[in-house]
C-alpha cells in the first residue's frame, strides 16, 4: 500500500514538472503580426515605451483597396491579449498616417509580454470585418 502511495505522488510529480512550460519575458522590440482579408496588420512591443509609458503600437494596412483621412473615423477595433481587450474607434486615437497604413497607440493588453504570447484583434470598417491572430514575427 505505501509502494503505491509513493508511486502514485511521484508520477505526480513528473507530470507537474513536465507540464510546466516556460515562458521568455521580452526585453527589447519585437513585432506581433497577423494578416486578414482585408488588413495586415502589427503589434510593435517595444518594452522601453511600455515600460514608461503603459503604451505601444499598432499598425493596420488596408489590403486591396485605398484609405483617406477621414475613413479612420469608421475604422472600430478590438484588441484582445491575455490580460484584457481593448475596443475603440481609429478615429478617436491618436494615429499616424503613411498611405495606406495607419499606426495607433493602444494600452496595456499584458501586464507582462512573453515571445510566446498570441493576440486576437478584430477591425471593423464598413462592410469589411476581420478577425486577426497575431503572433511574433521571427
Amino acid at each position: 500500500m505505501k509502494l503505491r502511495v509513493l508511486f502514485g505522488i511521484l508520477l505526480i510529480v513528473i507530470l507537474t514538472a513536465c507540464s510546466s512550460t516556460t515562458q521568455t519575458v521580452i526585453s527589447d522590440e519585437v513585432i506581433f503580426y497577423g494578416e486578414g482579408e482585408y488588413w495586415n496588420v502589427s503589434y510593435i512591443y517595444n518594452s522601453g515605451l511600455y515600460e514608461e509609458k503603459k503604451i505601444n503600437w499598432v499598425e493596420i494596412e488596408a489590403k486591396g483597396f485605398e484609405l483617406s483621412q477621414d475613413e479612420i473615423d469608421n475604422i472600430d477595433i478590438e484588441f484582445e491579449g491575455r490580460d484584457g481587450l481593448i475596443t475603440g474607434n481609429v478615429g478617436d486615437m491618436e494615429t499616424k498616417i503613411e498611405g495606406n497604413a495607419i499606426s495607433f497607440l493602444v494600452g496595456t493588453v499584458n501586464f507582462e509580454t512573453h515571445e510566446e504570447d498570441e493576440y486576437k484583434i478584430t477591425i471593423n470598417f464598413k462592410d469589411k470585418h476581420d478577425v486577426i491572430k497575431l503572433q511574433i514575427k521571427r
